[in-house]
């Protein structure tokens, strides 16, 4: 395991507390967002730079992951049956959001005695989500068991993950929508080319998946899936296929599973874990920004609240590592998301699967702090350099009264050169360094700047 040291150092910001956490190279900066959620269950970066998350008793925000200001674009807490684990659940937008400002969101509802649960969209409009019109209908559902992770893929059909309602047989019988991975058009069609003629079910044999992702090295679909005591699963996902439950936890390694996997063609997980450790949801993360974590998967957890990191092979289906970080940091990890320039945002749970402490939960950013700096101190007062780019020699302008350190960083915050520029020097070579965007961090004893600096060939 991986010892991960937290320097908490609590620097007083506007909405944000702030701490260092230092992995083997990279030193991230610690934020908490926004905090006095309700359970957030999705947390899912837009493409307008603003997280989109559901509350589970039936709120959907947009949050500013900046500075932490939310809007409250639904209210629909009168029509959401939220107990336990059942409530507002999935939420995705629109790959083309801009033009068709399309939110997908999976909740659950009660008709009579029963739970339900449906596929809706919304439009985005005013700054409220407005005109709903149900895709799918009477899903079964539970107080727990409800699955709910949605994900657009590139031919523009939504899948939607499912579990299996607390009754076990509905997961092997495809005539039943629970314990599935569903497929749909966005307008709510069932797609021509599902495995079943007419069937909104893709894969079958599902407990209770509640991570996926398109990923890995070769861009594939994956899921992770809670287990009951065993067996918690790390699948790639294929299409008209059989995922084993309730015959089958985890592998096929027992002779009544080998047969079962042998007559229903039952895909069997990447990795299992036993005991369980209650996976919620997984990204892929392939920016430069976090180098440890680069090419690998990111797995929250639940029952053992931390970070898991999951490497596969190039092939994309063979198990090759795992780390653990953050253990019993932040209590119970329900979700993640990873926003383009390579920040990653987790979702709090508290210490409680059932909602003990509500309206304390919380979003923490986690940062490569020399990249991020650099993103909101590029135009600093304090500090000028020209010409930029460079193709050999820039000029630093700025704190002259001190000795001034130059640490050049390539775009993932390693280290290249450091050098000193004595006060009154300006002139400082660029000879040796890589073509291309690189960080170079200024510091003197009592002032630290990051600038962009493009190095371009003559």
């Amino acid at each position: 395991m991986r010892s991960v040291l937290l320097l908490f150092c609590f620097l007083i910001g506007t909405t944000l507390a702030q701490a260092q956490v230092t992995l083997d190279s990279t030193s991230l900066q610690v934020d908490t967002v926004v905090t006095g959620l309700d359970i957030p269950w999705e947390i899912h970066y837009g493409a307008d730079d603003h997280l989109w998350v559901t509350e589970r008793y039936g709120r959907v925000t947009r949050i500013n992951p900046n500075n932490g200001n939310l809007q409250v674009l639904l209210d629909h807490t009168s029509d959401v049956y939220q107990v336990k684990e059942s409530g507002m659940l999935g939420l995705v937008l629109h790959p083309d959001f801009n033009n068709q400002p399309y939110v997908y969101i999976a909740y659950t509802y009660l008709q009579g005695f029963s739970i339900w649960e449906r596929l809706t969209r919304w439009e985005y409009t005013g700054g409220q989500l407005v005109n709903e019109t149900v895709l799918i209908d009477n899903i079964p559902a539970n107080e727990t068991h409800d699955g709910s992770r949605l994900l657009i893929l590139p031919d523009e059909t939504l899948l939607m993950t499912t579990g299996d309602a607390q009754n076990t047989a509905n997961s092997q019988n495809v005539s039943n929508l629970s314990g599935k991975v569903l497929r749909v058009n966005l307008d709510g069609t069932v797609p021509a080319d599902n495995p079943i003629p007419g069937s909104f079910v893709w894969s079958w044999g599902h407990r209770n998946p509640q991570g996926m992702v398109l990923g890995g090295p070769n861009q594939e679909l994956y899921t992770t899936e809670h287990g009951p005591q065993t067996d918690d699963e790390f699948n790639r996902m294929l299409p008209g296929r059989n995922y084993g439950w309730p015959a089958v936890h985890g592998y096929c390694d027992s002779p009544t599973e080998i047969q079962f996997c042998n007559d229903s063609g039952v895909v069997e997980p990447i990795f299992s874990w036993t005991p369980t450790i209650a996976i919620s949801d997984l990204v892929w993360y392939d920016h430069p920004s976090i180098p440890e974590w680069q090419n690998s998967f990111l797995i929250t957890s639940l029952k053992d609240q931390r970070l898991y990191q999951v490497r596969v092979a190039p092939d994309g289906i063979t198990y090759e590592s795992q780390e653990e970080y953050f253990n019993f940091n932040w209590g119970r990890l329900r979700d993640i998301t990873v926003a383009p320039d390579g920040r990653v945002f987790l979702a709090t749970n508290g210490p409680s699967w059932t909602n003990t402490e509500p309206n304390t939960h919380s979003i923490i950013v986690l940062s490569n702090e020399v990249t991020s700096r650099a993103e909101y101190q590029l135009e600093s007062t304090a500090i000028r350099v020209f010409p930029n780019p460079s193709t050999g020699q820039l000029r630093v302008q700025g704190m002259h009264q001190e000795n001034r350190e130059l640490r050049f960083m390539g775009m993932d915050g390693k280290l290249l050169r450091s050098a000193l520029l004595p006060s009154g020097s300006e002139v400082v070579s660029l000879e040796g360094l890589p073509f291309g965007m690189l960080l170079m961090e200024v510091r003197s004893a009592s002032t630290t700047r990051v600038v962009k600096v493009l190095h371009q060939q003559r």
